[in-house]
């Protein structure tokens, strides 16, 4: 990987940062494989799923091993740390992992489900128990649920009685609010995604072909079971006496005290959700089969940075109003990207109030009517003026299979900046 060294106005300044020596619980240093790369930054071939990362997908998330060295690089041993953008938990779970204090946000429900199946420790032996209680009292006799027609399209009419029977099995043989149904539900919704007819490791749905739905075979009992089973393991073998708070909430209005977290690790997203990646519909078929409305589903989705007819005005920034200027003759795309920005300089502020230490994001370059918004630069711009300025520049390069499929959509070119600021 190449990184450009210059001087540091132009954002390409490289200047390490002291490590932080960690000391691990035996548990945790057994489910983690050792970081080992030739690059920093880039981690090439290393499994991105050990531990509890493996129980659940989630679009366009963090690899853990990135999580981890930022933690252990910038996070006090016994520090706080927070990640108000948590999506699929690997911030929460490496710092769980490390013996910190882990606290994560995030306005879509199914994320915090993921994130908090994936930082609890769950009794290995109950766990199989409860499984087998949920198999054993399936009950068939019901019919199906009325599906609206946008979610009965993404499933083979034959799997939806056995996932209506998994569901009720649930609720039926797990205490609600439980820990335990947590991780059982994180377990059925990761099952839905693996019965569901959509293409994996896209960051927006689109149905199998019809020759490809006639051959997909999958038993939805049988995947439910394996989860299950292999997320037992992996959720014993989580430290325990971690403090954790992972709940729903707005990154516009954090719901913690000013300086109560010692270090922010997080990635934001690049853009809003009509021109980036949109976690609300990477969701949506796993959040009907769990109970949740369209309406809820969309309320969640009203909150997303630069979402609404709510008008904005466009935060102090060079290169952001380059941009802007870029794609003039287009207004609703100059409207949609003023939005975005200016709900993330409320939300970078409100990171800054909370934390007392670094804040690290890791955010890539986005696209929007063929002009380059650099993210990265922006984001140092904004933080300028809330006050708080840059420490550290990386830049990470991504792998180059994800690019075609995030390009169209908005997402980055070939690399994401990891800013480091101070406090």
């Amino acid at each position: 990987m190449e990184i450009s060294r210059s001087r540091f106005g132009n954002l390409s300044v490289l200047i390490l940062g002291r490590r932080k020596t960690v000391t691990l619980t035996a548990s945790s240093q057994e489910v983690r494989p050792p970081l080992e790369s030739q690059d920093q930054w880039e981690f090439r071939g290393q499994n991105t799923r050990y531990g509890t990362h493996g129980m659940h997908t989630y679009v366009a998330a963090m690899i853990p091993q990135l999580a981890r060295k930022l933690i252990e690089d910038y996070a006090p041993p016994k520090g706080i740390v927070f990640d108000p953008f948590c999506g699929g938990g690997a911030v929460p779970v490496e710092a769980v992992y490390s013996g910190r204090t882990a606290v994560g946000r995030d306005i879509n429900e199914l994320a915090v489900l993921i994130s908090n199946a994936k930082t609890t420790y769950i009794d290995q032996v109950q766990a199989n128990e409860t499984a087998n209680n949920i198999i054993d009292t399936l009950d068939f006799s019901s019919e199906a649920p009325l599906l609206d027609r946008t979610l009965g399209y993404w499933f083979k009419k034959e799997h939806l009685p056995s996932l209506d029977a998994l569901r009720r099995s649930i609720e039926k043989n797990v205490e609600c609010h439980s820990p335990l149904r947590t991780f059982f539900l994180a377990v059925f919704s990761a099952t839905v995604r693996d019965v569901s007819l959509t293409y994996r490791n896209e960051i927006r749905l689109r149905r199998m072909t019809p020759s490809e739905i006639d051959n997909f075979n999958v038993d939805p009992i049988g995947r439910f079971q394996k989860r299950a089973r292999q997320a037992a393991v992996v959720a014993d073998d989580l430290p325990q006496g971690i403090s954790t708070d992972i709940q729903i909430g707005d990154v516009q209005a954090i719901s913690l005290g000013d300086d109560e977290c010692s270090t922010i690790v997080c990635s934001p997203p690049y853009g809003d959700e009509r021109n980036g990646v949109s976690y609300t519909q990477f969701s949506r078929n796993m959040l009907r089969w769990l109970g949740y409305s369209s309406g809820q589903i969309k309320k969640s989705k009203d909150k997303t940075l630069g979402w609404g007819k709510r008008i904005r005005t466009a935060p102090k920034s060079p290169t952001l109003e380059e941009a802007l200027n870029a794609i003039s003759e287009f207004p609703n795309s100059v409207n949609e990207a003023v939005s975005f920005y200016a709900d993330y300089q409320s939300a970078l502020a409100e990171m800054a109030r909370v934390t007392r230490g670094h804040i690290v994001i890791v955010i890539g370059q986005r696209v929007l009517r063929d002009t380059i918004f650099d993210n990265g630069a922006i984001t140092t711009d904004l933080m300028e003026n809330i006050g708080v300025p840059l420490m550290d520049v990386f830049y990470r390069k991504l792998p180059s299979k994800r690019l075609p499929r995030m390009r169209k959509f908005g997402a980055a070119i070939n690399r994401e900046a990891i800013l480091v600021f101070q406090k």
